[in-house]
């Protein structure tokens, strides 16, 4: 570590170190140019923090040098929420998730919980946060992280190795790395891993007549088994026409196989509080969810003042399985069929066509324009009946119930920032427009032409060369996905769920105030914020007849709300041993959204509170403590329980390039919501225990390259 007059010198030079910065970050991701940067530290800083974003790196983090998954990272990120079922908010606003600043084929085609557990973390380089998402990002939710990909910096060849195992079967293996031939680049990944989730929910549920009196009681217990095999891999091409000029062609395939099981005790009582009947189903639910994709691009650099022309082309194809069959082990009285299936497939073709080109200008200033063009066509079918029935594949309700949705996006976008006296102003514009064509004729289901106009503002001076004052304020838009628009019912136990044809997406406008401080050894930031939800997408339960204890799940646009806090985050380096990071993300929701048989509005404090430490007690060894403490949460018609959790790893340098890493995730096995709802037509308590102390050991070694060059 280097002496503090050095560590001073560094913050006084803050604009030289900042432009060093940006231009390292203009290589790893376009859409991080001209960003104002404060954090100096005296080694490479974990967070940077730029006007619009933080920034997380990498190259330090046990979990993702040890092969642990996007999922793993983001969960210990700063007022990132990541819940058991893998919705992944901050601020209490939805998120999208990107690659390089684009939807990525590895995260469509399916729920992004399980994307987010597939998708290996060793070839991502860094995250960031985006808060204040600029007119460049598709309006696709309230808040952007961005996970920026490793990109070759040097011809040398070079390559990292992981292999890790866990218990119960647990194991992965992943090779990624690059080479250099004259102009030519080529690179590549592969990752196959095996893995188990599983949980235990127990619901006990109240069904209520008009006047309030119980009509019926369901108590339900389901362990839920979930073992997956994900097997991906990737492979670009690189080509240096000239000075200026590069051409690329990528493509990349996964094979994602969760054949989930679970076992679903169900005893319902009548208003005597009798048993009027019992069962026990096991489920078997073979699902898949494969891709493959091709993109091409052209960048062009530096013929104009430093400028940068990128053209992306890209076509994906997306394969979706869900074969679920119920068997009723025990069944009072006696059932009717013993054997009940019902299967889901789907695929889904996009096509997409994007431009963006980035002008710096003087005054720090800086131009971009750019659009995008997609095209996604969905095409679902849906089998169900008694197994052994007449009719196609053994089902008995022939034909097929089909749903088909052809999507067209159509978006350009504008920003300019420049210096005006001290502050630094950026203003951007994106106008987009979504052409929705359902391929069933059927009530509810119509065509629709979605125009939005999408604004922002941010504005960011210098107090002194160690703090920094932002302001903001941005539009968003969360569009429905492919399975809330579905129609076509999945049962899982007492439950129907359904999709809504008639979403439209949700809106939200939301202002920032940000200062940070950066001394010699310590990073400090805080950031108000508010956001005010219109349209906001939600859960709607409701009783499938009245006084009936089995629900309907689906999704409606009644839901609308306010969030506002305080996310304060502090960084200490003590000495060449220690690191701490410390965050808290305090804050305020009120929602209103629809309950069965009325409206509910709840209010509520709460926090996200974080703890990271890193410990390195000689070179070559380093350990890393993640703790979290998260506070409750509103669901409809009611309240959710926090939880909290510890993860541990350990890292050795075995030699200089092969190194051990041990993890043990959820120390305590901490992760358990207790839900309490109460409706005009139902009360409930339900309680979700999501075991997941895991320890893993991993190896990583690196082949070719050069040690002491940046990863």
């Amino acid at each position: 570590m280097p002496a503090p007059d050095r560590v001073k010198g560094a913050s006084v030079n803050a604009r030289g170190f900042r432009n060093a910065l940006i231009a390292s970050l203009a290589v790893a991701a376009p859409s991080a140019l001209a960003q104002t940067e404060i954090t100096i530290t005296a080694t490479p800083p974990e967070a940077t923090r730029l006007d619009d974003r933080t920034v997380y790196d990498l190259a330090n983090n046990l979990q993702a040098k040890g092969g642990g998954s996007v999922a793993d990272v983001l969960t210990a990120l700063p007022a990132v929420s990541v819940d058991a079922a893998g919705k992944v908010r901050v601020h209490g606003a939805a998120v999208t998730v990107m690659v390089d600043g684009k939807p990525s084929p590895a995260l469509r085609g399916m729920p992004l919980a399980t994307a987010l557990q597939s998708m290996p973390a060793n070839t991502i380089a860094k995250i960031e946060v985006i808060t204040d998402p600029g007119s460049e990002f598709r309006g696709d939710a309230g808040i952007v992280i961005n996970l920026v990909t490793r990109t070759p910096r040097n011809p040398a060849a070079k390559a990292d190795l992981t292999a890790g195992i866990g218990p119960h079967g647990r194991r992965s293996g992943s090779a990624a790395g690059s080479f250099g031939m004259g102009a030519w680049t080529f690179s590549g990944s592969a990752d196959v891993r095996d893995d188990i989730r599983y949980d235990l929910l127990g619901i006990d549920r109240t069904a209520k007549n008009a006047d309030g009196s119980a009509a019926g009681r369901l108590v339900e217990h389901r362990a839920t088994f979930v073992p997956y095999t994900n097997t991906t891999g990737a492979l670009t091409v690189a080509y240096a026409v000239s000075d200026h000029d590069t051409i690329s062609l990528g493509g990349e395939g996964a094979l994602r196989h969760r054949p989930r099981q679970y076992q679903d005790d169900l005893d319902v009582y009548g208003p005597d509080g009798g048993v009027t009947s019992r069962s026990v189903t096991q489920d078997r639910a073979p699902q898949h969810f494969d891709h493959a994709s091709v993109t091409g691009d052209y960048v062009r650099k530096g013929v104009v003042g430093g400028d940068t022309l990128t053209v992306k082309a890209s076509h994906e194809d997306h394969e979706t399985l869900r074969d679920q069959t119920d068997d009723q082990l025990f069944q009072v009285p006696a059932p009717v069929e013993d054997i009940y299936r019902q299967r889901h497939t789907e695929r889904e073709l996009i096509d997409t066509v994007s431009g963006d080109y980035v002008l710096p200008l003087p005054r720090e200033g800086q131009l971009k324009l750019g659009f995008e063009v997609e095209s996604d066509r969905v095409q679902s079918a849906y089998l169900a009946g008694a197994v052994g029935d007449p009719g196609e594949g053994g089902f008995g309700v022939p034909p097929a119930a089909r749903f088909g949705l052809n999507r067209t996006l159509s978006a350009g976008y504008a920003s300019y920032q420049r210096l005006l006296g001290p502050w630094l102003v950026k203003a951007g514009l994106r106008v987009e427009s979504m052409a929705m064509r359902f391929l069933a004729t059927a009530d509810g289901m119509p065509d629709s032409d979605d125009l939005r106009w999408l604004p922002s503002l941010s504005l960011g001076r210098d107090l002194s060369p160690e703090s920094r004052l932002t302001f903001s304020y941005t539009r968003r838009i969360d569009r429905p996905t492919t399975e809330q628009l579905n129609p076509l019912q999945t049962i899982v136990g007492a439950t129907t769920i359904l999709g809504n044809t008639g979403l439209r997406p949700s809106r939200t406008d939301s202002v920032e105030a940000g200062y940070t401080y950066t001394a010699a050894m310590v990073t400090a930031s805080g950031t108000l914020y508010a956001r005010q939800l219109t349209d906001d997408i939600v859960d709607y339960r409701y009783a499938a007849a009245p006084g009936d204890t089995a629900l309907v799940s689906t999704v409606e646009n009644a839901g609308s709300g306010t969030s506002a806090g305080l996310d304060l985050a502090v960084d200490f380096h003590l000495g060449a041993d220690w690191a701490v990071g410390l965050s808290s993300d305090l804050s305020h929701l009120r929602e209103s959204m629809p309950v069965g048989g009325g409206e509910y509005s709840g209010a509520l404090f709460t926090h996200l509170t974080k703890v990271n430490l890193t410990w390195t007690p000689e070179q070559g060894d380093s350990l890393q403590l993640q703790a979290q403490l998260h506070g409750r949460s509103l669901e409809a018609g009611g309240t959710r329980s926090g939880y909290q959790s510890l993860t541990l790893s350990y890292g050795h340098d075995v030699t200089s390039r092969l190194k051990l890493i041990v993890t043990a995730n959820d120390v305590f096995n901490g992760v358990r919501h207790v839900t309490w709802i109460d409706t005009p037509q139902y009360l409930e308590r339900s309680e979700l225990a999501v075991p997941g102390r895991i320890v893993y050991l991993r190896l990583t070694y690196k082949l070719g390259g050069d040690d002491a060059a940046a990863p």
